[in-house]
């Protein structure tokens, strides 16, 4: 069976392809132009569905949309309880979900990324004429095929989010055109394709053997090219108070994120500086021996740069002359080139002026690393990616953040000035002229991604949960990890809020570069 949605129904078509019967009534009913789009969504539903069983299926929508028709829209009112949704509406719901989840294997077809002003050789993926072709092969519940009717685009790709696993295929954008293919048991399949010919005969494989995801994955497996990982920390602030605990949780969470990827896959590490609390030898050691540990994970030592806690003790400098070893330690600024996937690390120390946990680039790194840049060969084919420990822009504290007691009698504006980094503006203008499109850093314990004036902003919060949650039983321990291909870079954030819980995706985004 198969069924063509438009970008705008495919949160609906996503809860009602999963049984998520009150997830598409609270959608459905979170306000009056989505309510009509749902109609729409049923008036427009025999152009749209591919069955051998068109006249029951069509006989069903005529019920289902003459019922919520007849109903109206219903407010939802803020007060009231849950329990008082439309019991005739869920089931007509239901029953709507029923003609989707039946099919034994669910498949969503996946066109690449779009671009402005650009021809597209996977036009195919969301042609008609496709699937028409599909559909001969699965005409009954076999597998259910869900094509869009319209390429995706950078920004239009979080509503898909409610398929299940799309966060995987997401990591792997790079490899679209592809198809995601699931089943009842959770066995989940990503499959990129390159060709017409190759989706026929995946769905011929699936008819010929019996449905089975397993040869699916097989088929996928020999097909799979190697992928290049970053693993981003921050903060990791050696020498705190419980840290042997956190960094242990860390280790394994790293540990168990590796097993996720495929052994011909690489990976390096990015620290963003306050590895250790205070600078001391006890300190330092922890660090080192931690480093050592990412090393025996990657084969290479770990990507590094300064932190205000890295050179000042607790991380505060109260004279400008305080900072001189920071100008030294590392021989800032330098870059570090990895051919095999073309990017540049440019690698700064923000620590050589300002006062407290202030940071400052300044024009003589600036003039350096421009020095540098000109001796690169062909410098054209790398993408160059900015690497400092100070943020670049504003960071919002989010809900679950809570202000040390010293930090709530002072006022926003004292705190914010007290740990920026002093040229900021003038160090986005040097990246703009630079053609930097990425920058990675740490220091506020916030993870956030953001884009200025083009360039995106990639912040780690803090990676062995130093933070003060406002449920004191709690932290926010996080990390990113970015897959670099040819055209993007794909950032997912993860944070774990109660230790040994279990580590949440919170965000993934695609950055076109």
């Amino acid at each position: 069976m198969g069924f063509r949605f438009t970008l705008e129904s495919a949160n609906t078509v996503a809860n009602l392809t999963c049984g998520r019967i009150y997830s598409c009534y609270d959608g459905i009913y979170s306000s009056y132009e989505n309510y009509e789009g749902f109609l729409h969504f049923l008036e427009t539903f025999s152009e749209n569905i591919y069955s051998n069983r068109n006249d029951i299926i069509l006989y069903d929508i005529y019920r289902i949309k003459k019922t919520i028709k007849s109903l109206g829209y219903q407010e939802k009112k803020k007060d009231v309880i849950e329990v008082f949704r439309n019991k005739s509406i869920l089931n007509e719901l239901r029953q709507l979900s029923l003609i989707f989840d039946e099919c034994r294997v669910k498949s969503l077809l996946l066109p690449s990324l779009g671009c402005k002003e650009s021809n597209y050789m996977d036009d195919f993926m969301t042609s008609e004429h496709t699937i028409h072709k599909l559909f001969h092969w699965h005409p009954d519940n076999s597998c259910l095929i869900l094509q869009p009717q319209e390429r995706l685009y950078r920004n239009s790709i979080t509503i898909f989010d409610a398929f299940p696993n799309f966060d995987i295929a997401l990591k792997q954008v790079d490899l679209w055109p592809a198809v995601m293919f699931w089943d009842r048991n959770d066995d989940f399949a990503f499959v990129p394709v390159k060709s017409k010919s190759d989706l026929m005969e995946l769905y011929e494989m699936l008819y010929f053997e019996c449905n089975s995801i397993a040869q699916i994955k097989r088929f996928a497996n020999r097909r799979k090219e190697s992928s290049y990982y970053f693993f981003h920390l921050s903060d990791l602030h050696f020498g705190t108070r419980n840290i042997d605990v956190t960094e242990r949780r860390l280790k394994s969470l790293i540990k168990t994120q590796l097993s996720t990827l495929e052994f011909d896959d690489k990976v390096d590490f990015i620290v963003t500086g306050d590895a250790v609390d205070s600078p001391s030898k006890v300190n330092n050691d922890k660090y080192i021996d931690f480093s050592d540990f990412l090393e025996s994970k990657s084969g290479k030592e770990p990507i590094f740069v300064l932190g205000n806690h890295d050179v000042n003790r607790i991380g505060l400098a109260f004279n400008h002359n305080n900072q001189t070893l920071a100008n030294t330690v590392g021989r800032y600024p330098k870059i570090e080139v990895n051919d095999e996937i073309k990017v540049i690390f440019l690698l700064f120390n923000s620590n050589t002026n300002g006062h407290l946990a202030e940071g400052e680039i300044g024009y003589e790194q600036m003039t350096e690393m421009g020095n540098i840049l000109d001796k690169v060969n062909d410098i054209w084919k790398y993408k160059l990616v900015a690497v400092l420990h100070h943020h670049v822009a504003h960071i919002e504290k989010p809900d679950f953040y809570d202000e040390r007691w010293y930090k709530k009698i002072l006022s926003k504006d004292f705190l914010e000035n007290s740990l920026r980094l002093i040229d900021a503006d003038l160090f986005l203008e040097w990246l703009k002229a630079r053609e930097v499109k990425l920058v990675l850093h740490g220091h506020k314990h916030i993870p956030v991604i953001s884009e200025l004036d083009g360039i995106h902003i990639i912040s780690c919060g803090s990676s062995t949960g130093q933070i003060t949650h406002k449920d004191r039983r709690k932290t926010y321990l996080s990390y990113n990890v970015l897959k670099f291909t040819k055209d993007n870079v794909v950032c997912t954030q993860f944070a774990e809020e109660l230790l040994g819980a279990g580590v949440k995706d919170i965000r993934s985004v695609v950055i076109e570069y």
